[in-house]
């Protein structure tokens, strides 16, 4: 029975989702009084009722943004007075700001809301364990350019985006790892000055540079990025095979966002960088009798 009132209460939010939800209203629909379904609520999912509805708003907000809709706009629509108002909220529960989550998730339309999915997702959903670490800063030279969503929508797309363009990428690769090559075999991939209003950002693909004799070979056309360090969470993909190993990292993306991040302590840590990091486990042909590959994501992070 205390199920059926709850599954009714989130399917009356879904159909309300742009309008003023308020308690009261929701208590009158299902002829309780507020204090009672609030604790029916919140002790059956480990949520207030209210906070819920909140996070509701923000989860189809999230599509909206994905379609390319102004944040102000997508604020107004779901309830928010201000911009950062709106802001405020969706960093509370998400652990970053709207447009970075829009770069790194795929978000599409919020499908009807079962308890038991909810109860899942409260409960921590997909369960990940990161490496939480500090980490020295270091160079990064490569070759930049200058995309917008849709041509490449989120960061996990990069590894799809360099299989498209690899007549292209391929090359510039050989020549950077030809050129610095006192330093150590690493490659990066790194999303950053975005455009939270167009979705415009920088993509850099590059190699890990940390001999100094090879500083003194950067060429002109080349970009050096110094990446800060500082705390990170390290992901790992699973070692998997080279036909679902685009699919791991997008989902490991997926899973960081949409999972870890608004259940831990940490926040994203806006300052600085997240990347992707490929060594010599994204060269399946090392592994001998079998053709596995693996990857880290790194997240820079700070404690809420």
């Amino acid at each position: 029975m205390e199920n059926h009132i709850i599954q009714r209460v989130l399917d009356i939010i879904d159909n309300r989702i742009t309008d003023r939800i308020t308690l009261r209203e929701l208590a009158e629909e299902t002829g309780y009084s507020t204090s009672h379904l609030n604790r029916l609520f919140s002790g059956v999912t480990g949520i207030t009722l209210m906070a819920y509805a909140t996070r509701r708003k923000l989860q189809y907000a999230l599509y909206d943004l994905g379609c390319g809709e102004r944040i102000i706009d997508i604020a107004l629509k779901y309830g928010f007075e201000t911009h950062a108002g709106f802001t405020r909220a969706f960093k509370k529960w998400f652990g970053c700001s709207p447009s970075l989550y829009r770069i790194h998730a795929i978000v599409g339309r919020p499908a009807r809301m079962e308890i038991d999915e909810l109860i899942s997702n409260v409960s921590g959903g997909k369960i990940m364990y990161p490496v939480i670490m500090e980490i020295q800063p270091f160079t990064v030279v490569g070759f930049t350019s200058r995309h917008k969503m849709p041509e490449v929508r989120f960061s996990h797309d990069i590894p799809v985006y360099w299989d498209t363009i690899n007549m292209d990428c391929a090359e510039p690769l050989i020549r950077l790892h030809d050129l610095f090559s006192k330093s150590r075999h690493t490659e990066y991939a790194v999303c950053f000055d975005i455009d939270p209003e167009t979705s415009g950002f920088t993509y850099l693909l590059g190699v890990g540079v940390d001999n100094p004799e090879d500083y003194s070979k950067i060429e002109p056309d080349m970009r050096k990025m110094e990446m800060p360090g500082g705390l990170y969470a390290r992901f790992t993909t699973p070692l998997i095979e080279e036909s679902k190993y685009v699919h791991a990292i997008r989902d490991t993306w997926k899973t960081v966002f949409d999972n870890w991040l608004p259940a831990s302590e940490y926040e994203f840590d806006e300052k600085r960088y997240d990347f992707e990091y490929y060594d010599e486990r994204d060269h399946f042909y090392h592994y001998i009798g079998a053709q596995l590959q693996q990857m880290d994501i790194y997240i820079p992070i700070q404690k809420r």
